[in-house]
């Protein structure tokens, strides 16, 4: 289990990289055992994946796009937690396997564990978003709005930490950066496929 002080200290060198300092990697376990254990930060975003859901839910119920007694309440959950697990994983696997030919093998440990630690900090925006809106201090117009540009921010964040955490070129930390983002939006794509949008 992850303890206080992990989330502590991972916060912390979270909020060093997002300020532009490399020294906040020293603040993560970069360690074989840390990297593996940096995948249960997933297990802390539930309450961002459970707002989340709630509100992509009262979006579709404000647009008429649905009607509250039809939504397919269960298959649209479980299609949400197949894309939260597939999400988590897909950039570390794809990333293992092109490591050494785009020359970040030496740094793949660093910067996944960076990336999972750095994932907390960087759904907060994401978090305050949704509960504003479901708890109606928001529109819906503003709540897209709002998402709109935590997805800019989130973007430039994660490629200061994989500048920091990778040490690579600019085109090879860009690319791993879009690569993420585009997976992000394909299994968002398939999640909704999923369960009927």
């Amino acid at each position: 289990m992850i303890s206080l002080g992990e989330i502590r200290a991972a916060l912390d060198g979270s909020w060093l990289l997002l300020r532009n300092r490399p020294e906040g990697m020293a603040f993560f376990d970069q360690s074989i055992q840390g990297f593996w254990r940096s995948f249960a930060v997933v297990f802390l975003l539930l309450p961002v994946f459970l707002a989340g859901g709630q509100a992509e839910k009262k979006l579709y119920f404000s647009e008429n796009l649905f009607h509250p007694d039809a939504f397919p309440n269960d298959s649209f959950w479980f299609a949400q937690a197949v894309g939260l697990g597939i999400d988590w994983l897909a950039l570390p696997v794809l990333l293992a396997i092109v490591a050494v030919p785009i020359g970040v093998s030496n740094r793949y440990v660093p910067f996944i564990v960076a990336r999972n630690w750095t994932s907390l900090l960087a759904s907060i925006p994401y978090l305050i978003t949704y509960l504003l809106f479901l708890l109606g201090v928001i529109s819906p117009g503003i709540t897209i709005l709002l998402s709109l540009t935590c997805l800019v921010v989130v973007v430039w964040y994660r490629y200061q930490v994989a500048r920091i955490a990778l040490q690579s070129t600019v085109s090879v930390t860009v690319g791993v950066v879009v690569l993420d983002v585009l997976l992000t939006l394909v299994i968002a794509q398939i999640v909704g496929q999923m369960w009927g949008t």
